[in-house]
């Protein structure tokens, strides 16, 4: 028995889907490597980014921990992958948005701003 979902409920800790986790080890395989096409160890990709060593190993070993629930990307901050992919010369806001732009919204997605609001019942009081 996996004891992982259960703790992950304990903490509060959210489950990735399996597109999340499909992603996630995406980005752990490209930021290897981007690392190995420039040469560089972990040591020093790790003090290039800003983080620690054992930080950056987590973010490459995110492909491992994805599968374990609640610990997305190895428990790795978003900002510290974008920064690694910035470093490797990744443009990452040009990135992100064509990936806004070419992406049509979800069917049933909520509309951010104009939802229009449910009409409430009418409350009588019994006295």
């Amino acid at each position: 028995m996996n004891i992982t979902p259960y703790l992950a409920y304990y903490f509060g800790m959210p489950a990735l889907s399996i597109k999340a986790e499909t992603a996630v080890i995406a980005l752990a395989e490209t930021l290897r490597a981007l690392r190995l096409q420039h040469g560089e160890s972990q040591a020093l990709a790790a003090q290039r980014i800003g983080v620690g060593l054992r930080t950056y190993q987590r973010m490459e070993s995110s492909a491992q921990a994805a599968g374990q629930v609640g610990i997305p990307a190895g428990g790795v901050a978003i900002g510290d992958f974008l920064m690694a992919l910035e470093v490797y010369g990744v443009d990452v806001v040009a990135a992100l948005t064509q990936l806004h732009q070419s992406s049509p919204a979800p069917v049933g997605a909520r509309r951010e701003r104009g939802r229009t609001p449910r009409p409430r019942a009418d409350r009588t009081e019994p006295f």
